[in-house]
């Protein structure tokens, strides 16, 4: 059988908080398929997780402004345009109509892209995001690139920023569409007029490198969070949460892993609330993971912002639940799947710091209760939620090569 060669095409790689793309490119790579990785934009964050060194794919950078990059540039749209004119001319009429610079930046880095992956002998282009990667895979299938499918999160289909119409032409288009939880399959099945390509194929984590951790010593009273600090995480309902237990007399500590545009105001609710609340900002996944040994629970009570943005299926849940850490969390999107209420995690409704507040003090109160919940998560994990399922998962759905 002919070897398989993929392109995966990014917004930006490596991304601190997407450790669930680098997992799957790196169990992929362990199940025998070769990986290119073709991104727009270089990390912006001053670390990237230790275990990236596993990857061995070529990451070549897109231009993520194409005036600074005029040879290559201008050398990719003569060669693809002597070789698929009417092509390019589609995708141009796509990009330019109405004009927009936005536009004529995708046109040209598609470009750049098709040619790309033509020289890597790619045969089959999977994009993340239904967004701007998506978009250039489309596009540069257009001008005559290989096939492509793309993964679907939550942002990326939801929020009130999304055209529809957009998002049928870059979806419809591909030879399949994966996204990470079944609310989100029925939603897309729904917009596209069809079930037969759609399918879920959930974040996941490593099992191995999670075990690599050793045992759990958590800490009485001690939560953790991992998440960005952004509206959707709802994290100003877990600090109301912990002022509750603590002026019901629990002495509830607060570790918050991550950043973002809401941390000031976080720091200062938490302040406010007299909590004793350690903010971390982001961490490498080696430092989290020792931060998630002492945590006696995890707590992520996602939310519908106000622009629709929502999670799909938060990492940070899953490697909580891998390492026996007790997740109480809401019953949003993806976590519906993965957390059985007293089963494997604990469920909370959204904005509702005292039904959080109550799930929490159970958690923190019956140690019985918390090792069912940590046993039962764990097992869940990695029955359906591990690295080398999603993996084969997808790789069922590539096309054949050759």
């Amino acid at each position: 059988m002919a070897e398989r060669r993929l392109g995966y095409v990014l917004k930006r790689f490596p991304r601190v908080s997407e450790t669930f793309i680098a997992s799957e490119l790196i169990e992929l790579e362990r199940q025998g398929e070769r990986v290119t990785v073709f991104a727009i934009s270089r990390p912006e964050e001053p670390f990237v997780h230790g275990f990236l060194d596993e990857l061995r794919a070529q990451v070549i950078y897109l231009p993520h402004r194409p005036s600074k990059e005029p040879l290559r540039v201008a050398g990719a749209v003569a060669r693809t345009l002597r070789s698929s004119p009417s092509g390019w001319l589609r995708a141009a009429r796509l990009c330019l109509w109405p004009p927009r610079l936005v536009g004529l930046r995708r046109l040209l880095q598609a470009t750049v892209l098709r040619e790309e992956m033509k020289r890597a002998q790619v045969d089959h282009a999977h994009a993340h995001f239904a967004t701007a990667a998506a978009r250039l895979a489309n596009l540069a299938w257009r001008m005559g690139g290989p096939r492509y499918s793309v993964t679907a999160h939550a942002k990326d289909i939801y929020h009130e920023e999304n055209r529809r119409d957009h998002l049928v032409d870059k979806l419809g288009n591909a030879f399949f569409v994966a996204t990470v939880s079944e609310a989100n399959r029925r939603y897309l099945s729904a917009l596209l007029g069809t079930e037969d390509r759609v399918h879920v194929v959930p974040n996941s984590v490593s099992m191995a490198r999670l075990r690599a951790f050793g045992a759990r010593q958590p800490e009485p009273w001690r939560v953790l969070t991992v998440a960005r600090l952004i509206e959707k995480k709802g994290l100003g309902d877990l600090i109301e949460a912990c002022r509750l237990l603590r002026e019901g007399g629990a002495p509830v500590s607060l570790e918050v892993v991550g950043d973002g545009p809401l941390r000031s105001d976080l720091e200062a609710q938490a302040t406010a609330a007299g909590l004793e609340a350690t903010f971390h900002g982001a961490l490498p996944q080696e430092q989290v993971f020792e931060l998630f040994r002492h945590a006696v629970a995890f707590c992520l009570p996602c939310v519908v912002a106000a622009d629709g943005d929502r999670d799909g299926l938060p990492t940070s849940v899953l490697e909580a639940m891998a390492l026996g850490v007790p997740v109480v969390t809401t019953a949003l999107n993806g976590l519906a799947d993965v957390v059985i209420d007293g089963e494997t995690g604990m469920l909370a409704p959204e904005h509702d710091p005292q039904g959080l507040a109550n799930s929490l003090a159970r958690v923190l109160g019956d140690e019985h209760l918390a090792r069912r919940l940590s046993e039962g998560g764990r097992h869940q994990v990695e029955a359906y939620f591990s690295s080398d399922r999603s993996a084969a998962l997808l790789r069922g759905l590539f096309p054949r090569p050759g």
